[in-house]
């Protein structure tokens, strides 16, 4: 299990004006955050800002709302995709009919 951000452990409000001052003012470095931090009287090091900062910008990329297929919906999926460049245009009849026969294939 990964250790804890060192920042975790200062006050949430801290937290968030850090985040909030790097939303306002983009061009700010590192160092400009570690210099603010230290004025409010917090010990950090650069590269425990570095590593918050970076996981917050992962977190925003991916939000927790997105999920990911399961290897089932990817297959059936993937079968739909075969299925799709044999049928007509169209017949959406036959596409299901041959993506099922596709997957009861790939389930055997």
């Amino acid at each position: 299990m990964s250790k804890p951000f060192a920042l975790n452990r200062l006050p949430s409000s801290i937290r968030e004006e850090l985040l909030a001052r790097r939303a306002e003012k983009p061009g700010l470095t590192i160092d400009d955050h570690f210099t603010w931090l230290t004025s409010q009287g917090h010990q950090v090091s650069r590269s425990a800002i570095y590593r918050f900062l970076a996981a917050h910008d992962a977190q925003q990329a991916r939000p927790d709302e997105i999920e990911e297929p399961t290897d089932a919906q990817s297959i059936r999926l993937g079968c739909l995709m075969v299925a799709a460049s044999f049928c007509a245009p169209g017949d959406q009849i036959d596409l299901i009919k041959t993506a099922e026969v596709l997957l009861s294939w790939v389930s055997e």
